[in-house]
């Protein structure tokens, strides 16, 4: 059995494991519950770091320092860009379904009673309000905690799998497999308790199993081009840290249609996901004609020799 084999029977047999109890635990309807099944979500970040170290993988060699001075562009845009992304996918979401904002819906969701009528009683403006959590969203402590949680996927995904995938199937093929892998790794969870999307959305289940996997395969292109290109595990973790903790554009959304939770507002829906799929995709299609333009000048070297 191969080592990529290995590492992949461990990381998902202890994640589904870990993952069926805690939604067990949701399913049971109370506070605890939920509570039990976040923990668990937890939990499960670190098992693609546990399975690398369980086939023995070079974590060592996977880059530990951050280098400031040289990647500083690249922490800019892993801090920045999920939440440019997760604007501008919203934005596009509420063009193709005006109907559906609805911030004052919202608030009265994330808020009770005597809090949403304080907040209007005080003349308190949605705008400011929307503005204040995307600043805390970038700038709280809770970065932290979400990216030593995103170093625990990224050690196993990045570090290790992504280099044996490209490895075995070429660079393109392997981080389109990669991604798809790590798709597949979410859906327990979200056929079980309706992790992302609920589960009486349009085309439950299978849609929603379809474009998550267009997120982790954007997610994965985009993660392993910083990767490379800074040398360095901690930008990865850092983005996916702030994908995971950027403001969600759930704080403008109406309670009309749920079954639409596919296609957004949040970055997981197949509209809302358009923006990071095409940063990828530009990506992808970049890294293919440098990848020509050197075999090209390897052809020509080899004619002029000859």
């Amino acid at each position: 059995m191969s080592k990529l084999m290995k590492y992949l029977l461990f990381t998902f047999i202890i994640t589904w494991i870990i993952g069926g109890i805690g939604c067990y635990k949701a399913n049971q309807g109370n506070v605890a519950g939920e509570s039990s099944f976040h923990n668990a979500l937890a939990i499960c970040m670190f098992m693609p770091m546990l399975g690398a170290l369980f086939v023995k993988a070079d974590v060592k060699e996977m880059g530990w320092r951050l280098r400031l001075g040289k990647n500083w562009k690249y922490i800019l845009f892993a801090w920045l860009a999920p939440t440019v992304f997760q604007i501008i996918g919203a934005a596009l979401y509420f063009m193709v379904f005006p109907d559906d904002f609805a911030p004052a819906e919202a608030f009265q969701r994330f808020m009770t009673d005597a809090e949403y009528e304080e907040f209007r009683q005080n003349g308190s403006q949605y705008t400011a309000f929307i503005a204040s959590e995307i600043f805390y969203s970038l700038t709280s402590f809770d970065i932290i905690i979400a990216i030593v949680l995103g170093l625990g996927e990224e050690i196993g995904w990045r570090g290790f799998m992504y280099p044996e995938l490209k490895t075995g199937y070429g660079r393109t093929k392997g981080l389109l497999i990669g991604g798809v892998i790590h798709g597949v790794w979410h859906f327990p969870v979200m056929l079980a308790v309706g992790y992302e999307y609920g589960k009486d959305y349009i085309g439950a289940p299978l849609l929603g199993f379809a474009v998550f996997c267009v997120f982790t395969v954007s997610m994965g292109v985009i993660s392993d081009f910083f990767y490379v290109r800074s040398s360095s595990i901690w930008l990865t973790a850092i983005l996916h840290g702030m994908i995971n903790s950027s403001a969600s554009p759930r704080m403008l959304l109406g309670n009309s249609h749920p079954e639409r939770s596919v296609f957004g507002p949040d970055d997981v829906g197949l509209i809302a996901a358009i923006p990071m799929a095409t940063c990828a995709a530009l990506l992808l299609w970049r890294q293919h004609k440098q990848e020509q333009m050197e075999l090209d000048e390897i052809f020509s070297s080899n004619s002029i020799s000859v």
